[in-house]
């Protein structure tokens, strides 16, 4: 279902993430080993379904970058429209 909105160059709805994550949090895997959630929650109504899923989060990891570094990465990303592959201008 996400892969429609994505190809379509759209959003995808905050409803099918959590359910999307709240799937794979039930994994064997995920049980076994634990995961990091890199961006997730990104809205309050992700972090409130979260809650209502009772989902626990353990840990939190805040990863402080000066905002100067932040716009260079950002900045500088490309997409080759012929391959499809991401690079950097700067950082290879």
């Amino acid at each position: 279902k996400a892969k429609g909105y994505m190809d379509s160059g759209a959003l995808v709805p905050s409803e099918l993430i959590v359910d999307l994550v709240k799937d794979r949090l039930t994994k064997d895997d995920v049980k076994e080993k634990g995961c990091l959630l890199d961006g997730f929650p990104r809205a309050p109504d992700q972090a409130q379904a979260m809650v209502d899923a009772g989902l626990q989060v353990e840990r939190f990891l805040l990863i402080k970058v000066p905002d100067e570094t932040l716009v260079e990465r950002g900045c500088g990303r490309r997409l080759d429209p012929e391959t499809g592959e991401i690079y950097h201008l700067k950082f290879k």
